[in-house]
């Protein structure tokens, strides 16, 4: 069985996957979400989106601004969303900062973001753009209450590693997926190895199954 830490829609990369390989897959988030009320910036040449859920809680996005996501996953909800985004990255904070540097230097970016964000891309790029930050929505973790048994786990954000390993320790010889390069480091931190795909987003995550 494989494990992973988010909920999956009917027609994800994912779900088609462990069907056509007979794998049973075994989505569900460890978090729990809620809005938080916030002033949007009525100043900013830029939102930068950190994750989906900061798309679906941070409101109305201006038409007069250019968006930005640091991952096709995200990317995906802001075009389902507002149908225009503007710059796509590949869910690596560091490259991801320095591609968005590249076309938004001085500007000034507004990150409407989780309360647990770890403000990677405003961190690498201080004094470089000028930041407008609220946070927009709240985000727990919901431990699961027995351990989850599956030969393959795929944590999707360092809050979610958090939100299993704090509670029950993986089976000996699992084989251990990320997101992306943060929920591996947050993985590695903890003396657990993994790997994560280029471009993260679940297309990247069947390469790795394959």
């Amino acid at each position: 069985m494989i494990f992973i830490s988010r909920r999956l829609a009917p027609a994800s990369p994912l779900r088609q996957w462990a069907a056509s390989r007979g794998e049973t897959i075994h989505a569900q988030s460890l978090l729990t979400f809620a809005a938080v009320p916030f002033d949007p910036p009525t100043d900013a040449h830029w939102w930068f989106f950190y994750s989906p859920r900061a798309v679906q809680f941070a409101g109305t996005v201006p038409s007069d601004v250019r968006t930005a996501a640091i991952g096709s996953s995200t990317a995906e909800k802001l075009y389902a969303t507002i149908q225009r985004v503007d710059l796509c990255g590949n869910g690596n904070p560091e490259q991801v900062a320095e591609d968005f540097l590249a076309v938004a230097h001085g500007d000034r970016v507004f990150f409407p973001r989780a309360r647990q964000s770890r403000l990677s891309i405003q961190t690498a790029l201080i004094n470089r753009i000028e930041v407008l930050d609220a946070v927009c929505y709240d985000n727990r973790p919901v431990p699961p209450a027995a351990p989850i048994l599956a030969n393959t786990y795929i944590f999707t954000s360092p809050l979610n590693v958090a939100a299993y390993l704090d509670h029950h320790p993986l089976p000996e010889g699992a084989r251990v997926l990320a997101m992306g390069p943060s929920t591996g480091g947050e993985l590695a931190r903890r003396g657990v190895g993994s790997v994560w795909p280029a471009v993260a987003g679940e297309v990247g995550l069947v390469g790795l199954l394959d």
